[in-house]
């Protein structure tokens, strides 16, 4: 074990020595476990099987919280475990998400009928099997459709289930407001984030939840709908950066474009498994995400529709925002 690396990271960081103590507690433990295991003879050396055990075990034992992960996911960054600390997003990466489609789906019907139409889904905790939560997913939303008008059901999935503060794209309407049109900014955003792959390529960083390479880099620089968006006839057009962008341009079958081209931890493994259907319209809380940084740029709540997603079997997301009726720099 690299435990150097993980208490650099600690104090660098000023997390304190309760912090790192309980950290290197557990990293203890886990290495206990897959010693015991005969995963290997070193922590650093385990893969993702082993991984998913390990996250079982924790499951089982009622130790899967939110920390654990977090200390996970920081020894597996610092050792450069790339693989394992992309695994351990997948898990992390729904954390809130129902609660918030709960709390709409209450302020869009109210308590009572809230309460009839979700009293059988409890939310799947951190750490269930992918495809379990992706069985959940299939009957929460076969749920919505038939207790909701769709309206209703795109409304309440339309929404910013991430959490994320609307004040975090401040500098992008600054941006914008600087810029002599929206197709002015819209061609600068797009060539910002792909300098801030190529500075993630360059450095070996993971970019979010996937690693950059010059392939992505010219994938993305290729096409301006990716990271940003294309204005055509009072419409922004969006096509969502895949999931895992290197597997995605190697695939070999529709099947695996639209795994790879997947966000989504509640859906994507549902993509392989026959038995599994989610409805497309489970989309539309990718949609959300997707236009909450145009909401805010352009101070308003902007309708959004979904054109294609790899939940419908399609190689690409793609989303359309509608300006009509709405003000911006032309």
């Amino acid at each position: 074990m690299k435990f150097d690396l993980l208490k650099d990271l600690y104090v660098k960081n000023n997390l304190g020595d309760d912090k790192w103590n309980i950290a290197q507690a557990f990293m203890n433990k886990m290495q206990a476990y897959v010693l015991e295991h005969n995963f290997a003879v070193d922590i650093d050396e385990i893969n993702v099987d082993h991984l998913n055990l390990w996250i079982q075990n924790l499951v089982d034992t009622h130790q899967n919280t939110v920390d654990h992960f977090i200390i996970m996911m920081r020894y597996f960054r610092v050792i450069k475990q790339n693989d394992l600390f992309i695994h351990l997003t997948k898990f992390t990466g729904k954390l809130d998400v129902a609660e918030s489609i709960y709390d709409k789906l209450e302020k869009v019907v109210g308590k009572q009928r809230k309460e009839k139409i979700v009293s059988s889904f409890p939310i799947p905790e951190l750490g269930t099997n992918l495809v379990k939560i992706t069985e959940y997913t299939e009957g929460l939303m076969e749920r919505l459709k038939d207790q909701l008008t769709e309206k209703e059901l795109l409304l309440v999935l339309t929404d910013n289930h991430h959490q994320i503060p609307r004040n975090a794209f401040d500098q992008e309407k600054i941006y914008y407001e600087a810029s002599s049109s929206l197709e002015a900014y819209l061609k600068d955003l797009h060539e910002r984030k792909v300098e801030e792959l190529k500075s993630f390529e360059q450095s070996g960083r993971v970019w979010y939840e996937q690693e950059i390479t010059p392939e992505v880099v010219e994938f993305v620089k290729d096409n301006q709908e990716i990271m940003s968006a294309v204005l055509v006839d009072d419409k922004l057009y969006i096509t969502k950066i895949p999931y895992d962008t290197p597997k995605y341009l190697h695939a070999e079958s529709a099947k695996e474009k639209a795994y790879y081209m997947c966000h989504c931890p509640f859906a994507r493994e549902s993509i392989l498994k026959n038995n599994v259907k989610i409805d497309p319209k489970w989309c539309y809380c990718s949609a959300g995400f997707t236009k909450l940084p145009f909401d805010v740029v352009l101070d308003t709540d902007l309708k959004i529709e979904c054109l294609n997603s790899a939940l419908a079997g399609d190689p690409i997301c793609r989303f359309s925002i509608s300006l009509q009726d709405v003000s911006y720099k032309k």
